[in-house]
């Protein structure tokens, strides 16, 4: 990756307000899914591995981490806490990446339907450190909150944890997807893939897309973002999402010193929202049949509560509009990293009690 990110380079002014630390491998690839692309009579479909972004624990939270951690660091916390369900993806990333940085996790941790990953990804958090803070529901989580910063208070220093958001989605977690935006854009110019018509992406907590939607302006793609909701609508919608594109540009053009960056209205956001599923990480046959195809056909890891709702919906749209012959990108979200050895062995006993009945219940896969 570049010494910098290339956001610094389009904002100088942000340089002196934005702290960085170089925590994934960049760029990350883009290929043309041409396994897919002949099952399904495609000619252009790529897909932009984000899985890859690090070997420790790749996905789309290392970009936003790459702000998060360093704005804690320069403040100088040692204690984080953050949010997620029992199987959050969101949350190992933060217990990995921060722990590289001689930062400790605290997780607020809440219910949600049980799958493979649910298992793996709770091992995985105990072995890299985490503290548990386990809530009952998701109007819970202020009460968890509370009790997070409680175990986590520095008291030599008098300093409480510093928080990231659920899904790591607050300003400085959008700027890692303008600067994915950006990388993307060097790829286009570069010739490894045709500019895309319509990118599809994951839209869960928000500043990913948002930050793709940004982005793709500034780079002066003519990309037209897709965003394909896996979470319930009254914390996954339109309004919310334009919330995060403004919030992200009215604070890079107070400091940013470079180009004007342009808010939306909720109306220009294209949103696929007829994917997501009865309730947030339940398993969809559309979903899982997407999984099973990108995983046959070109060898991707994808799963059901987010890349693989996201794939169909992609899919779909391309069919139903008309668009087999055009350029179009999928984003890859999830990460591929195999972390498999580092739970071999592990006794589930070793966690919290409550979240004991994960591996004793049936899973969706």
């Amino acid at each position: 990756m570049s010494e910098r990110p290339l956001i610094f380079e389009r904002f100088a002014g942000l340089r002196d307000r934005v702290k960085w630390l170089p925590l994934g491998e960049y760029p990350t690839p883009v290929e043309l899914m041409s396994g897919v692309c002949a099952s399904r009579g495609l000619q252009a479909f790529y897909i932009k591995r984000d899985d890859l972004s690090s070997p420790f624990y790749g996905g789309n939270k290392v970009r936003k981490l790459e702000f998060l951690l360093a704005d804690a660091q320069a403040r100088g916390n040692r204690e984080l806490v953050t949010f997620g369900a029992v199987g959050s993806n969101h949350v190992l990333a933060t217990v990995v990446h921060g722990r590289r940085q001689g930062m400790h996790t605290i997780a607020v941790l809440m219910p949600q339907p049980n799958a493979a990953y649910v298992r793996s990804n709770l091992l995985l958090d105990y072995v890299h450190g985490a503290g548990f803070v386990i809530t009952s529901s998701p109007l819970a989580q202020p009460l968890g909150l509370l009790k997070a910063m409680a175990e986590g208070y520095d008291r030599t220093g008098r300093k409480l944890p510093y928080v990231i958001p659920p899904g790591g989605s607050n300003v400085l977690g959008t700027l890692g997807y303008i600067e994915g935006a950006l990388e993307l854009a060097r790829q286009v110019d570069a010739g490894l893939l045709p500019e895309p018509e319509y990118l599809f992406v994951t839209y869960g907590s928000g500043s990913t897309a948002a930050g793709l939607i940004l982005g793709t302006a500034l780079a002066g793609l003519r990309t037209r973002v897709v965003s394909v909701r896996v979470v319930d609508k009254i914390a996954c919608n339109r309004w919310l999402l334009a919330r995060h594109v403004n919030a992200a540009a009215r604070f890079v053009n107070r400091y940013g010193k470079g180009q004007a960056l342009r808010e939306v209205h909720p109306r220009d956001l294209l949103l696929i929202d007829e994917f997501s599923g009865p309730t947030y990480a339940q398993f969809t046959a559309e979903g899982t049949a997407a999984v099973s195809l990108a995983g046959t056909c070109d060898g991707i890891k994808l799963e059901g509560t987010y890349t693989g709702k996201t794939f169909a919906a992609a899919l779909d749209f391309l069919r139903r509009h008309g668009l087999a012959g055009r350029p179009s990108l999928f984003w890859n979200t999830y990460n591929s990293a195999d972390l498999s050895s580092e739970i071999e062995g592990v006794d589930y006993h070793l966690l919290p009690p409550e979240l004991h009945r994960y591996f004793v219940e049936p899973t969706q896969d």
